[in-house]
């Protein structure tokens, strides 16, 4: 019997010594004048992990949100009518954090007319060709010390470099 009973007592003080790994964030979102904001959602979100949660206020313009892991967040409220809020938010524990925010109203909205005008091809026959950093990743090699001159004329197919560091289209015809 006795133990039992320093068992359950070992058990008892390991479920205390442990740790807890999430935090909680509440607050409550107002109109510039304090009034309460009914249905704002509220979005916390971690852009390196990825990691979000949403709620929406209720009808005190209250909100909660538990449970979430230890990092930093962003919490942005956004509501018809309102302009969005941003606001970081750091957990590093079990206890509440507040963030209340007020919004904005929103300012009028633009409109913007996309009119076409003309061709959306190249008609410049020069030589060219786009490079990005995938491009220069697949380079090969040759020589440990080479310059950028190498790496433009490995990448672009039709162009020659001279002796002065110059680049010059192959197949060049046009004549001034």
């Amino acid at each position: 019997m006795m133990k039992l009973a320093i068992g359950g007592l070992l058990l008892s003080l390991g479920c205390v010594a442990q740790s807890i790994n999430s935090g909680t964030v509440t607050g409550a979102v107002t109109d510039p004048s304090g009034g309460v904001v009914r249905g704002a959602r509220i979005l916390l979100r971690n852009p390196v992990t990825g990691y979000q949660q949403s709620v929406a206020t209720d009808d005190t313009g209250s909100y909660r949100i538990n449970t979430i892991p230890q990092n930093n967040y962003q919490v942005t409220v956004t509501a018809p009518g309102f302009g969005a809020a941003t606001q970081q938010v750091d957990i590093r524990g079990a206890l509440p954090i507040a963030v209340n925010i007020s919004l904005k109203v929103a300012a009028g909205s633009t409109v913007v007319d996309v009119v076409e005008n003309g061709a959306a091809v190249e008609e410049d026959p020069s030589a060219h060709q786009d490079v990005d950093r995938s491009s220069f990743l697949k380079l090969p090699t040759f020589d440990p010390g080479g310059t950028l001159n190498q790496a433009i004329t490995y990448s672009s197919g039709g162009v020659a470099a001279d002796a002065n560091g110059f680049f010059h289209p192959l197949g060049d015809t046009r004549r001034p």
